[in-house]
């Protein structure tokens, strides 16, 4: 389901960088003799690489925050207990955050605090991920 609600994001992103690589460039390297796929993998692909990473890493930050789906199809995957360790089973961090919230017990509430800081970091830092790879990956022509 979440994978159905980001390819749109991805495949627009895509679409996007691969039509900004300038007719030029193409152009000068079939002038040049390069076959159309020598021209695709040497030329285009490089310089859209840094929009379809961006595009990528924004639409996985978007399906990490995505709880209303996995809620909508009956949560197939729920487990109830707290994973001990990091190779247990578990359940999505937003729809534990969802369950912890609508918990009445006390407890509950620092750890949906907790819970829901680590869900905004790990966005902020997949944000920062995109943005540096966009600035390392990206040339100008």
């Amino acid at each position: 389901m979440l994978t159905l609600m980001t390819l749109p994001t991805i495949i627009i992103a895509a679409r996007a960088s691969l039509k900004a690589v300038p007719p030029s460039i193409r152009e000068a390297a079939l002038g040049m003799g390069s076959s159309k796929l020598q021209m695709v993998t040497d030329h285009v692909l490089p310089l859209a690489l840094p929009g379809i990473l961006t595009g990528t890493i924004l639409g996985m930050a978007r399906a990490l925050g995505e709880s209303a789906p996995l809620l909508m199809i009956g949560m197939v995957a729920f487990i109830v207990d707290i994973p001990g360790g990091p190779m247990d089973p578990a359940t999505v961090l937003p729809v534990q955050v969802y369950l912890w919230a609508d918990s009445s017990e006390r407890a509950f509430v620092e750890k949906t605090s907790a819970a829901i800081i680590v869900l905004l970091l790990f966005l902020a830092a997949m944000n920062l991920a995109a943005i540096l790879l966009r600035k390392k990956f990206e040339r100008r022509w």
